[in-house]
């Protein structure tokens, strides 16, 4: 073994560092930290192993003054990873009720000399199934607590009112899929079919649901199929922004109005806005399959003398924006919007030409507006103002560069020759 010199001169082993946790330990650690920091538990209860099986370690503060240690009946492995979290929520939640952890202890010997099969003869618990998909997704970091409560909560709900009827994982995905029985291949239908099948998966997978709770390979048929095409959604007009600028009675909901016409922004990103340097900057970050958009300063387009004269980013405050949720914006001002007797003509006025108005008009605008009124702007340019990828701008807005658009820009790369040749 290599040696050194100590500090007193003399010569000393060398010390190896400790070896690092798996992977799977980090994972189980860091979701039962998580997991107790939801019940108010910061410290206190920690896992290890011992002789190849799981132990909770508890400190002093919450043993009564004493340090205890507590072996579980479970294999310390990655296939136990959930089991050894619940475990230990377990015990938490019996010391703080001043509960004794014994049967904590005595009923996980029971289960396990019982056999898995045994375990799940009886009703399945849905809702408790439930809980432990929501401490998984939370604990393992994949989901924010936000993400779980907008997009998961809902969904998890419908689960639950529909498994009381269904004893197959095929007539629990028709059950889900009843109220969109109208409405084919919708984001919000899809999204109902993936989270079950996920929900049912990890159940399986972790034996939390016996084998025949298995979801199909084959999703396709519970999504289903859109019959139509989805209605094009088009970009507003310089006018019709004007005419509901005026048309918006409530200053706070005019000025967010605004600030999305003018600068092109997502509705999300208006609670992402900040001054930095007397300049208005959108510090936003969306993650998509491109990659990461990054913060970016805001830029008006030179073609729009109108939205110069409204002064919007020397006159910017937090302040003067609505009160908003943070991930919930869009929706807010949606509702706002749809309460405009203006905005609801214009719908109408979109929906009889088979297209669509939505609050992405306004950003639609600013693309458009560059494309066809300042031409000399680069796309690859306009496309980092707007904060997405040259990719992902030639996706979304290329189908507003029509004939007229092409001939006219290679009109203007013609004139711009010819004037270099005279020059030269």
């Amino acid at each position: 073994m290599p040696q050194r010199a100590n500090l007193l001169g003399g010569i000393s082993p060398q010390i190896s560092p400790m070896p690092r946790a798996s992977a799977w330990v980090t994972l189980l650690r860091t979701g039962l930290s998580h997991s107790l920091s939801m019940e108010g538990c910061r410290s206190g209860i920690t896992v290890n192993e011992k002789r190849g099986k799981a132990r909770v370690n508890i400190s002093e503060a919450l043993g009564g003054g004493r340090r205890r240690q507590v072996p579980l009946p479970i294999d310390w492995s990655p296939e136990n990873v959930d089991a050894i979290r619940d475990a230990a929520l377990a015990v938490y939640r019996n010391l703080a009720a001043g509960k004794p952890i014994e049967p904590v202890v005595a009923s996980l010997s029971a289960q396990d000399s019982e056999g898995s099969s045994s375990s799940q003869s009886g009703p399945i618990n849905w809702l408790a199934l439930v809980e432990a998909f929501r401490e998984r997704k939370l604990g393992s970091g994949e989901i924010k607590p936000t993400t779980w409560t907008n997009i998961y909560a809902r969904r998890m709900k419908v689960i639950l009112a529909a498994v009381d009827h269904s004893e197959t994982p095929v007539q629990l995905l028709e059950a889900i899929t009843a109220p969109w029985s109208t409405q084919p291949g919708c984001r919000g239908r899809q999204l109902q079919v993936q989270q079950t099948a996920a929900i049912l998966r990890w159940g399986v997978d972790t034996s939390r649901l016996p084998p025949e709770w298995a979801p199909p390979l084959d999703l396709s048929p519970y999504v289903g199929r859109r019959r139509e095409s989805a209605a094009i959604t088009t970009p507003l007009t310089v006018k019709e922004i004007l005419e509901l600028v005026q048309a918006i009675p409530d200053p706070k909901w005019r000025y967010a109005f605004q600030l999305l016409s003018v600068y092109g922004l997502r509705p999300e990103e208006l609670q992402h806005l900040e001054v930095r340097n007397g300049r208005l900057w959108c510090s936003y970050t969306k993650v998509s399959s491109r990659g990461k958009t990054e913060p970016r300063p805001l830029r008006l387009l030179p073609c729009d003398p109108w939205a110069a004269a409204w002064n919007l980013e020397a006159s910017y405050s937090a302040d003067r924006l609505p009160p908003m949720k943070p991930g919930l914006g869009a929706d807010a001002m949606g509702l706002y919007m749809r309460r405009r007797e203006l905005w609801s003509e214009l719908r109408r006025r979109y929906d009889e030409q088979g297209e669509k108005l939505v609050l992405y008009s306004c950003r639609h605008a600013y693309a458009h507006r560059a494309h066809t009124l300042c031409p000399m702007l680069p796309t690859k340019f306009v496309a980092a103002a707007m904060g997405h990828s040259l990719e992902t701008h030639l996706a979304a807005y290329s189908r507003w560069i029509g004939d007229d658009e092409v001939d006219a820009a290679f009109e203007r790369a013609s004139q711009r020759m010819e004037q270099d040749l005279r020059a030269g």
